[in-house]
């Protein structure tokens, strides 16, 4: 027996659009919000992506496909720090926790793009992807380098 969900009729009214991005309904609600320009000759997709290090962004144009992956991982400590306390004792966890968050999202461009000259910028929590319009197909795809 399968679960009503009210977003697949909501998916079905509004059918897909050009500027399609896959968001993990009813799984992972962490995604990245994003905006998706359309000049002459490029498009621009703008993410939110606060408290991640550049380095820790990987953003990729395939296919007529833009995927930008974020990962990270925090360690929350209560009680004594690490090592030896000033008694000379080594200290014991009451609680330590790990978590580790990761972002995923894809968004169908409307037109190809030129993969090669793709740029992208990070600059106080925002990912600015710009890829430039191409007319012909290049089916290798491309790694983004973020600056």
């Amino acid at each position: 027996m399968n679960r009503y969900n009210p977003f697949d009729e909501i998916e079905q009214f509004l059918g897909r659009t050009p500027f399609d991005v896959d968001r993990a309904w009813g799984r992972d609600l962490r995604t990245a919000d994003v905006d998706v320009a359309e000049y002459d000759d490029e498009f621009v997709v703008v993410a939110d992506l606060p408290g991640y290090d550049r380095e820790q962004i990987d953003v990729r144009a395939t296919d007529g496909r833009l995927t930008i992956t974020a990962e990270r991982a925090e360690t929350t400590r209560d009680g004594e720090a690490d090592g030896d306390s000033a008694a000379g004792e080594t200290a014991r966890y009451l609680r330590r926790e790990r978590r580790r968050e990761s972002i995923t999202r894809t968004v169908d461009l409307p037109s190809s793009v030129v993969e090669d000259e793709a740029s992208a910028t990070y600059r106080h929590g925002v990912l600015t992807v710009t890829l430039p319009k191409e007319t012909d197909d290049d089916a290798d795809g491309h790694r983004i380098d973020v600056e």
